[in-house]
């Protein structure tokens, strides 16, 4: 009897190994699919914090724009960095490159001295990609003496971290000059 229940245990044994090992050969190909699913996460996952970064980089750019509309300093360079540079287009007095914040500030309140209210502008394409953040804008105004000043602009700014680095401003150089007193001065 004891033989008898022995070679029935083989038996089962032998009967049911196949599917022991087939299982155990699924957990160990499901481990690795978990590690590739992990990995997959985890670069998904750095991918959204970076567009969540690009994001968060056009959104301030904008609000840098629509404080050029309100005439606020304060709002238009808060999100810059106390060593960034601002870079204009041009030949002209204004044009060139301001380094320090308070080279930009003087320079951001000589120009608005010269309007009626800041430069209303209207975000036609703004995009992002790296460190950079690049948008077209129309802009309108009117000078203090009532002439309109209307202009295309292409900004280019550049973040490290949550600050900007550097502004580019590409513009309508002929109807700056043309707007206001300090271009045309010699």
């Amino acid at each position: 009897m004891k033989t008898v229940r022995l070679w029935s245990a083989i038996f089962a044994l032998l009967l049911v190994s196949p599917y022991v090992q087939a299982a155990s050969e699924k957990n160990s190909a499901g481990s690795a699919r978990i590690e590739v699913d992990r990995a997959e996460y985890e670069r998904f996952k750095a991918w959204q914090a970076e567009q969540s970064t690009l994001e968060k980089n056009v959104a301030t750019v904008k609000a840098v724009l629509a404080a050029e509309g309100r005439e606020d300093t304060e709002a238009f360079f808060a999100p810059f960095s106390a060593e960034s540079t601002f870079w204009m287009i041009g030949s002209s007095p204004s044009a060139g490159t301001l380094h320090g914040l308070p080279a930009q500030k003087a320079a951001f309140n000589m120009f608005m001295d010269q309007l009626e209210s800041g430069i209303s502008m209207t975000v036609t394409q703004s995009f992002a990609a790296g460190d950079w953040v690049v948008t077209e804008a129309v802009g309108e105004a009117q000078t203090v003496d009532g002439r309109p000043y209307n202009g295309n602009y292409c900004v280019l700014v550049k973040f490290k971290d949550d600050e900007i680095v550097e502004f580019r401003e590409y513009l309508d150089t002929k109807l700056m000059s043309e707007t206001f007193a300090f271009e045309s001065a010699p």
